[in-house]
């Protein structure tokens, strides 16, 4: 008998990564879909039919795009009004919502940036949703303990009974540990990932507060050596978020 072959090493299996109109998050704000075209300016369009609504409309639309992988819930324009109020209402623990300061939620998130791009970017992975509150009139926050790792299984929220998570996790560390450049990066790279997209560093340099697309790969390049980008988080953490919990 001749020797067996050995065979080539399989290679693991990379659970995919679904986006979150895929996952299909609960509430009437997830019910409705903008499909952005990546690049589209407004100020360009030149059609007297078009209303100052609309138009304002498509202005805030061309900003969230690139956020949300180009397919913005309507759910993400509630949020932005939420911000621009300057107070977020949570909900939590089967009460009703609790109105927390923006420079508030913005320390509880662990974010030292623009807390307006750090909510959108929590929104987009899945770990806070908006929700409408019929009776007030008025859209709420609510925190994600554990989000579906596929179509079709429940979303977990903070305060369920039958929530397996206590919290969601937040990449909180990076925040602390590394320049707040680089902690965007990484934040970013994460983000590329869980939506099995390729980072375009000529897209992110022309982020506010960057410079362009050298210094973009110059960030890429800190946060891949930070080694943030690859740490692994636990279960709770929806799309890689990384972990800041404690085992018990």
């Amino acid at each position: 008998m001749g020797r067996k072959k050995p065979g080539k090493p399989r290679r693991p299996r990379v659970p995919r990564q679904y986006t979150l109109q895929e996952l299909q998050p609960p509430g009437e704000g997830y019910e409705e879909w903008y499909r952005v075209t990546a690049g589209m300016n407004p100020d360009q369009i030149d059609d007297p039919r078009v209303s100052d609504e609309a138009r304002a409309l498509m202005t805030r639309l061309a900003r969230l795009g690139p956020l949300y992988g180009n397919k913005v819930p309507k759910a993400a324009l509630y949020l932005d009004d939420l911000i621009d109020a300057g107070q977020l209402p949570i909900f939590r623990d089967g009460e009703e919502g609790t109105l927390v300061p923006l420079a508030e939620a913005a320390a509880r998130f662990g974010s030292t940036g623009d807390i307006r791009q750090s909510l959108h970017d929590l929104h987009a992975l899945g770990a806070l949703l908006v929700d409408t509150d019929d009776e007030h009139d008025m859209a709420l926050i609510r925190m994600v303990a554990k989000r579906p790792e596929e179509p079709g299984q429940p979303w977990r929220f903070q305060g369920d009974p039958d929530a397996v998570a206590a919290m969601t996790c937040m990449p909180n560390r990076i925040w602390e540990e590394l320049p707040l450049e680089v902690a965007g990066a990484v934040a970013y790279l994460r983000m590329c990932r869980s939506r099995l997209e390729k980072p375009d560093p000529e897209t992110y340099g022309q982020r506010e507060g960057m410079n362009g697309t050298a210094h973009a790969r110059k960030l890429f390049a800190a946060a891949l050596a930070s080694g943030a980008v690859d740490e692994k988080g636990c279960e709770a953490c929806p799309a890689g978020h990384l972990c800041t919990r404690t085992e018990d």
